[in-house]
């Protein structure tokens, strides 16, 4: 999940409870968004990279063949497939491994999907490269990942991010990715914004941040004037942050 998989894999494992509760996670705006884009149908072979307790797999499984998630946390996967046989998701299966070094052969899948994860990931690169190698041609990769809106936002945030949870790596661009999936191979699709207000309290309590990192993140916040706390999507309410906004980046790429 991220440049330090150990630490990814520890973070992820001791929240995954959290995860599997998450209303954001299960069913927020991005995942009807990416749903349409991937147009999923029952001749599709999926996989759901970083699928974390499996929400994106188990949205794809009513409508495809078969669909596999991947991820480096066996406790995230545990919640994944509970509730695979709980719902009846018979075609969902999890698999431990990373989104940079897939256990599967190339060509294998038509459709690939990550939500919420790409952030974590240090190489975004290869696991692109990834990602185009197991696709068949004529498959496509859709992604739902929090971007930044400019490079100065984007170093501010990756702090901020990086504080509340070590797992964080990099809240990039819309150039960055369109870069990045141009050199992978991939044709880029027409992409869409969705935008996300998170409580502050429920932000730093998923991450289970200590009062002391809550206290950090205020301070880092609160050095910020009026107009880069605008830029960044702080919300500020009596005095205090209260919640920050950011945009979900949904994309579909395709390999032909």
């Amino acid at each position: 999940m991220s440049h330090d998989p150990a630490s990814s894999r520890a973070q992820f494992n001791a929240h995954a409870s959290k995860y599997a509760a998450s209303e954001v996670h299960r069913h927020g705006p991005s995942l009807p968004v990416l749903l349409d884009y991937a147009a999923p149908n029952q001749r599709d072979r999926a996989l759901d990279v970083a699928t974390g307790t499996g929400n994106t797999a188990h949205a794809l499984s009513p409508h495809v063949g078969e669909v596999v998630g991947l991820d480096l946390a066996e406790g995230m996967l545990a919640h994944a497939r509970q509730r695979a046989q709980d719902d009846g998701h018979a075609n969902a299966s999890f698999v431990v491994g990373s989104a940079e070094d897939m256990p599967f052969p190339g060509d294998h899948f038509t459709l690939v999907t990550s939500r919420h994860a790409p952030h974590h990931f240090l190489n975004l690169d290869r696991f692109l490269a990834e990602a185009f190698r197991v696709l068949e041609g004529g498959g496509r990769l859709v992604i739902a990942d929090q971007i930044s809106p400019t490079p100065a936002v984007q170093l501010w945030m990756d702090r901020y991010q990086t504080l509340r949870d070590p797992s964080h790596h990099a809240q990039r661009t819309v150039e960055e990715w369109r870069e990045l999936a141009t050199a992978a191979g991939f044709v880029w699709t027409p992409h869409t914004l969705v935008p996300y207000r998170l409580d502050f309290a429920w932000w730093t309590a998923q991450s289970g941040c200590s009062p002391e990192t809550v206290q950090r993140l205020r301070a880092h916040a609160d050095a910020l004037s009026e107009t880069e706390r605008q830029a960044a999507g702080l919300e500020y309410g009596g005095g205090a942050l209260v919640a920050h906004h950011e945009q979900m980046m949904v994309v579909r790429l395709e390999k032909r």
